[in-house]
């Protein structure tokens, strides 16, 4: 389990620009993403190519896209040649995080509207290009499990030492496991008071079925409550003893409206 703690100087719940790390960020949560890059650098196999890593998480809220982005660049930080891909076409984030235009993207290039070249944004931090999701297409999944989307993890796996895919949560559609089976190692993201066991149970069952190896999980969240929710292993999750909560959430599209769940003891 990779954990990042909540700092109230710069809280990663909140929405907003300022949760992605910057030169205000404050010392403790840029190390404790230094530390999580070093464990999934050493989870990941020897490539001949890039390696392609998915975040996704059990359901919305959870702060996939936060993690996703900041892992990226952290990583472009190490000089390494990074590429971040939103892959959630359905409800894009990444693009309205890092301030930049969404209007061509990863839905364009697979309809063929547009080649990667001209799709890619460039240098949006030191060594770190960005791969909006572009326009909201009819139908995600469909597109996500097209040859052309083969094709462009494939030329972007040969053009760039990582590439962070970030994607829908798990439970919620069927993209993140269509998704992932061309990745090399997949990273959930947990929150406290918020993924329950359950839900962490459906998603770890589901991703199984890529045959891709599961590297960890991150959570967010407060030390109090960290005890209490389990981690990834070889498999299998064990667990303490803790809460669980009632969730209720619907996933819809566009990039303008946060669904938030109706929490509730049981």
């Amino acid at each position: 389990m990779f954990k990042l703690k909540r700092n109230k100087k710069n809280d990663i719940h909140e929405m907003g620009t300022g949760r992605i790390i910057s030169a205000e960020t404050d010392f403790n949560t840029v190390e404790t993403y230094k530390a999580i890059r070093t464990n999934i650098m050493f989870s990941l196999p020897k490539k001949e190519y890039g390696k392609v890593i998915c975040i996704t998480s059990s359901a919305p809220g959870e702060g996939k896209t936060t993690t996703c982005t900041n892992l990226a660049i952290t990583f472009a930080q190490t000089g390494a040649k990074v590429a971040l891909v939103d892959c959630d076409l359905r409800k894009a984030r990444i693009h309205r995080y890092l301030e930049i235009k969404r209007d061509v993207g990863v839905s364009n290039i697979l309809c063929g509207f547009s080649e990667i070249e001209n799709a890619l944004v460039k240098n949006v931090r030191e060594n770190l290009d960005v791969l909006t999701a572009g326009e909201i297409p009819l139908n995600p999944a469909e597109l996500l499990q097209t040859q052309e989307f083969d094709n462009l993890i494939d030329k972007l796996r040969k053009e760039y030492d990582y590439v962070f895919i970030d994607t829908p949560p798990i439970t919620v559609v069927t993209d993140a496991v269509i998704v992932s089976k061309l990745c090399d190692g997949i990273v959930i993201v947990i929150r406290v008071d918020h993924t329950t066991f359950d839900m962490l149970d459906e998603a770890a069952e589901t991703l199984e079925k890529s045959g891709k190896p599961i590297l960890g999980a991150i959570m967010l969240g407060g030390e109090s409550k960290a005890k209490k929710y389990g981690y990834y292993k070889s498999g299998k999750y064990k667990y303490k003893h803790g809460y669980k909560y009632g969730y209720k959430y619907n996933y819809h599209y566009g990039d303008d409206i946060e669904t938030e769940g109706k929490q509730g003891n049981k």
